[in-house]
């Protein structure tokens, strides 16, 4: 064997060796099956509704859902992440970019509800973010009520999220309390990759166009 054919055959073997130790990319995660696929162009209105419509919404095992997604994804909205008590159903999906799809999550638990967006690195074959987009919490003197639009507000191809929120407050009075709701938006364009909250030039004005299904 000559010297080229030696090197060849180093070559080769030392190839094989590194091939085994770097296995082919894992496939994509089971979750992803509980979300159908949003047709294209459309507009999502993603609100608090009491009564969940099981038509549009598939049960995801809870068991199946908190082993998938990181635990450092959830970590402040505990108080609809519990295995045991949580019901968390997947809605639909739709693509944010080449490599990154966005899966619309819906988690109840007690009367609590929490809808976000969590992102899936298709290259990387993981969850690694997350967009709250709805939620309704609270207690007794007060609670919040969140809701989102889903389109493309810039006009540059790309779903961006225009974010509704109402607080509720019940002020101690002299005689009854006092009934206080205020409410605001968020813009939040897809750029680089990334969802940016980006200033508003007339607030109320996007309050009342893109509304919100209210409890008060």
């Amino acid at each position: 064997m000559t010297i080229k054919q030696s090197l060849c055959a180093i070559f080769i073997t030392a190839s094989l060796l590194l091939a085994c130790q770097h296995p082919p990319a894992t496939k994509d995660p089971a979750l992803l099956t509980y979300f159908p696929l949003l047709p294209p162009g459309d507009t999502l209105h993603l609100e608090i509704v009491t009564v969940i419509d099981t038509n549009t919404a598939q049960l995801i095992p809870s068991g199946l859902f908190f082993k998938e997604i990181p635990a450092a994804l959830l970590e402040d909205i505990d108080y609809t992440t519990d295995p045991e008590q949580a019901q968390v159903y997947g809605r639909q999906q739709f693509p944010l970019a080449d490599t990154i799809t966005a899966c619309w999550v819906e988690i109840r638990q007690y009367w609590f509800q929490h809808h976000l967006l969590l992102l899936y690195n298709k290259r990387k074959k993981a969850f690694t973010n997350r967009v709250m987009v709805a939620e309704w919490y609270g207690g007794e003197g007060g609670q919040i009520l969140t809701g989102s639009w889903l389109f493309d507000y810039d006009g540059d191809g790309k779903k961006d999220i225009v974010h509704h929120e109402i607080q509720h407050t019940m002020i101690p009075g002299d005689e009854e309390p006092l009934e206080r709701i205020e409410e605001s938006a968020t813009l939040l364009l897809w750029k680089n990759g990334r969802f940016t909250e980006t200033p508003l030039a007339d607030t109320a004005a996007v309050v009342k166009r893109y509304p919100i299904r209210s409890f008060w």
